[in-house]
């Protein structure tokens, strides 16, 4: 069935459905204000024109004010200063003949106005953002900048590659943890090509430092900064093996410092930097603008959804545990309970009927926790009457003690809930695969 249609109908129902901010611009006007808009126009596209010729008289030293003011009658004059030092100053308000001002200042119903304005370029300061030259800082530490490149027998394979910073003469290099775990070989490669064998010293996974040492005489060393200087903003350098590509730089800013951040079941204090990280930047230098080694590059944040998140691990953190671990080969005091495990989540709770928390795998025979009971297939749901439910929050307070204290332990073991003190024992590289 049809029916006729009012047209004031249909524009009133246009304006009851259509937004505010559309009705407004298609708001009805005359033709005379459309004409007089067409004129103001023409009038600017000709006063645009005009500006251009003055500019490229006036040169680039000037600036230059335009301004048309639909609600003042525009006066015919154009008046222009030609400073001594070659720059412009010019008003202009209005062009076209008197007659057309007159009428088009009769026939304007709408308020409307233009302005622009440039500015001479302001004198450079102190204080404003310069790109330095870092070639001098590079050609000092490179050549103390490493390729480290593991290799396993299982599999007859590259395992991994990272990069390494060169702490003495003789052959000490510093690099991460994770560049060397689970290797079988480890080959270090100089900034000049040439290719060592290298020996493990020592490893730290709570810290992700290794420890490594090769025979070589009369190495170039890094010279390390003091990183609790560090600053938000300041520069920051990364030379490193990124894929295999030796002697990489890349520089940016720090973005944070004292960013904690979760690494495996650790939490870990870092640096944060833009500068580009990439996979084989691990156990690289992070350096300020003199040089120094502020920083071991350890870990980024990869995803579609970020960029430029790059983390070290602060010099005066590196310092005390390299030390160590050249001496001892661990460091020591560290508090271990000699459990693995893995954590419950919610859903296999939920499924399996047990308390959320962490699943022991394995207890090591020669600990305290083996000794008073606690199998595989308990599962750890407190630590010092503190609820837990995954290992980083265990390890956290776990390391509130040191080695040889007593802590109390809290499991689930077929439907019952059983308590129990545990003395702790000191972490080496023996127990560097306990979790707990």
């Amino acid at each position: 069935m049809f029916h006729r249609h009012d047209p004031q109908d249909s524009q009133d129902q246009f304006q009851e459905h259509t937004p505010h901010y559309y009705r407004n611009a298609a708001s009805y006007r005359s033709y005379e204000e459309v004409l007089a808009q067409k004129r103001r126009r023409a009038r600017l596209r000709r006063g645009c024109a005009v500006c251009a010729i003055l500019v490229a008289v006036g040169g680039a030293g000037g600036y230059l004010l335009l301004r048309n003011d639909a609600n003042q009658v525009p006066s015919k004059s154009a008046e222009t200063d030609l400073s001594s030092g070659g720059g412009l100053s010019a008003v202009i308000n209005g062009v076209g003949s008197q007659k057309e001002e007159e009428e088009e200042a009769q026939k304007s119903t709408e308020d409307s106005a233009f302005s622009m304005e440039i500015q001479e370029k302001p004198e450079s300061s102190d204080g404003g953002f310069v790109v330095k030259d870092v070639s001098d800082v590079v050609q000092k530490v490179r050549p103390s900048v490493v390729g480290v490149i593991t290799e396993s027998f299982q599999t007859y394979s590259t395992s991994s590659t990272g990069s390494g910073i060169i702490l003495s003469e003789d052959g000490y290099i510093v690099t991460n943890n994770h560049v060397v775990e689970g290797g079988d070989s480890i080959a270090v490669t100089l900034d000049d090509g040439e290719t060592y064998a290298a020996e493990l010293i020592g490893t730290d996974a709570k810290s992700d430092i290794a420890v490594l040492k090769i025979e070589a005489k009369n190495l170039p060393v890094a010279e390390f900064g003091d990183s609790s200087q560090v600053e938000v903003g300041e520069a920051a350098i990364a030379i490193g093996n990124p894929l295999g590509l030796n002697g990489t730089v890349t520089a940016g800013i720090i973005s944070a410092v004292d960013r904690e951040i979760q690494v495996g079941s650790s939490n870990m204090v870092l640096l944060q930097t833009d500068a580009s990280i990439n996979p084989g930047n691990s156990g690289g230098a992070l350096l300020n603008e003199y040089g120094q080694v502020i920083g071991v590059n350890s870990a980024k944040i990869s995803s579609e959804d970020s960029e430029g998140l790059g983390f070290a691990i602060p010099s005066n953190t590196v310092g005390p545990i390299v030390e160590e671990l050249i001496d001892k080969g661990y460091v020591s005091g560290r508090p271990l309970t000699g459990i693995s495990g893995r954590n419950i989540s919610s859903l296999a709770a939920a499924f399996y009927n047990i308390p959320q928390g962490i699943l022991v795998d394995q207890v090591a025979p020669e600990s305290d926790a083996a000794a008073k009971g606690l199998a595989a297939g308990d599962v750890i749901i407190g630590v010092d009457d503190i609820r837990v439910e995954n290992i980083s929050d265990a390890c956290t307070l776990r390391d509130e003690h040191k080695a040889g204290d007593t802590m109390k332990l809290t499991f689930y073991r077929q439907g019952i809930t059983h308590e129990i003190n545990i003395q702790l024992m000191e972490e080496t590289n023996q127990q560097s695969n306990y979790d707990f």
